[in-house]
């Protein structure tokens, strides 16, 4: 018996755009992601003889069956890498919110991935483990590598670029309602025009840890389509900017964070703010891991 806790950590999106659908019914997309010090925790026990993966979440509101995006990481890294199935436990302990945008469940998916790539002596390199990921989930391959990096194609394309933005984030979560993914891409999918985010100069930005040039170019495309479609979202949007003027918030992913750099000095005093004037919401002070 071996047992293993590992943390698996959030993301954020700077910036997503997306395009035209597919003939396969996928869309591309083009995004920075950035890792962050919000994480999930998991402990987990191999058991050394041959069975199945049994799941336990302290959220009982996330399956724990065959839904469960670990249980699909389980069963792919088995059937790919042509070894028995090994009887695994893992309980999980949600730190990161669901239906978020903050890529909590791909998390997951990926530091399994690495963890059961590890015990079994390395079977993939690296390149290997994100081509395996990218049959998880189109989120999953970023965890692999879990640095800032733009992301290309379906999540397939991953370039790696320097960060040097020194201000903390402050996400806004709604407790009273999330946003599904395919909530979001349907949503965006009747759009009629879409505005987007200039990539080459945010990456100029964040190289040059430059907040303002960065906050100048961040849009997200299925953040307007669920503007159009999705009220609590828009009310949102709208009280977030009346109690914090001046302050810029952008959605993370598909939704339903929102998130906003803050520095040092001003962290506490807008914290104040949105935990006094906006109803049912989890605000969460974290930084980028670089």
């Amino acid at each position: 018996m071996n047992k293993y806790k590992i943390f698996s950590n959030a993301k954020i999106n700077i910036g997503l755009n997306v395009f035209q659908k597919e003939d396969d019914g996928y869309h591309n997309i083009d995004s920075i992601m950035v890792p962050i010090d919000l994480s999930d925790e998991m402990d987990i026990t191999f058991y050394s003889e041959l069975g199945d993966l049994k799941i336990e979440c302290s959220d009982k509101n996330i399956p724990t069956d065959e839904r469960n995006i670990l249980y699909k990481t389980y069963k792919i890294f088995f059937e790919e890498s042509k070894k028995e199935k090994e009887k695994i436990s893992i309980f999980l302990k949600k730190n990161i919110p669901s239906e978020a945008g903050l890529g909590g469940g791909s998390s997951n998916a990926g530091f399994f991935l690495k963890l059961l790539n590890k015990y079994y002596g390395n079977i993939y390199n690296e390149k290997e483990l994100e081509e395996l990921a990218m049959k998880i989930g189109s989120d999953v391959p970023f965890f692999i590598k879990n640095k800032t990096a733009r992301i290309g194609g379906k999540g397939n394309k991953i370039e790696l670029i320097e960060n040097n933005l020194k201000d903390s984030i402050i996400l806004i979560k709604p407790t009273n309602f999330g946003v599904s993914t395919k909530e979001a891409y349907e949503s965006f999918d009747n759009l009629k025009e879409v505005k987007y985010a200039d990539f080459d100069r945010i990456i100029e930005s964040l190289r040059e840890g430059n907040r303002i040039a960065l906050e100048n170019n961040i849009e997200n495309s299925l953040e307007q389509g669920i503007l159009e479609t999705n009220i609590d979202i828009k009310m949102l949007k709208m009280t977030l900017n009346s109690v914090v003027s001046g302050k810029k918030f952008f959605m993370s992913g598909s939704g339903s964070t929102y998130y906003s750099f803050v520095t040092e000095f001003e962290k506490s005093q807008i914290e104040t703010r949105l935990k006094t004037f906006v109803d049912n919401v989890k605000i969460i002070i974290c930084n980028t891991i670089n």
